[in-house]
């Protein structure tokens, strides 16, 4: 790219330039340092550390996603088992939702998946829940402990001055973010999770390409 075009380049993870952008300009301008998560058809994390994305030693580190939370959990892609990714992202959410389901074929979300359970999505169990559907509000129910639970251990291991959440699954999230925060109390060694706020992304699906113009200053 530099030979063709003779201008500068740099190359990051995806997750990473989000973080980064909305630490600098988003969410999370203001704050030194940012907790940054992209909860979507999987979960990516970024850390900014002082204005900086903390790359680790060998470029690896911030993959939050794949942090374990039971290890008898499904298998991910990334081969360990029972990573967050694989028990609160989006698939995920509408997979437990399916099998509830399955045990449970009155539920309104039978209906908002024209009575193909293979069809069943994430935002279909936000929907339900709106309509206080049982199967759906069980399913949020496992989704918050999960990544309170989640949360709660990124806290005590780096206690950010914020946490950002951005990816396809925030405005599934966007009603519960305090409820969130409550859980952390039980969750968390850290003696004030409270004090640490849990917003929204600022950027949509552009948040890496905002990043990635960051990454050149």
């Amino acid at each position: 790219m530099r030979r063709l075009y003779a201008v500068p380049v740099k190359v990051d993870n995806d997750a990473n330039a989000a973080a980064l952008a909305e630490a600098k300009w988003g969410a999370g301008r203001g704050y030194r340092n940012v907790f940054y998560a992209s909860i979507g058809t999987g979960i990516g994390t970024g850390i900014i550390f002082d204005g900086r994305i903390y790359h680790g030693k060998t470029a690896a580190a911030a993959e939050g996603g794949h942090v374990g939370i039971d290890r008898n959990g499904p298998v991910c892609n990334c081969g360990k088992r029972g990573c967050i990714e694989m028990r609160a992202a989006g698939p995920a959410i509408a997979r437990r939702a399916r099998h509830k389901l399955a045990q449970n074929p009155k539920s309104v979300l039978l209906e908002l998946a024209s009575g193909d359970i293979q069809q069943v999505s994430s935002k279909m169990a936000g929907r339900a829940h709106a309509e206080g559907d049982p199967v759906a509000v069980e399913v949020m129910r496992e989704t918050l402990d999960l990544l309170a639970y989640w949360f709660g251990n990124m806290i005590d291991l780096l206690e950010p001055d914020v946490i950002v959440i951005g990816g396809g699954v925030s405005s599934l999230l966007a009603p519960f973010l305090d409820e969130i925060r409550e859980r952390w109390r039980g969750a968390c060694l850290n003696p004030s999770p409270l004090s640490i706020p849990l917003v929204l992304a600022y950027y949509g699906d552009d948040a890496g390409i905002a990043g990635a113009a960051t990454l050149r200053e």
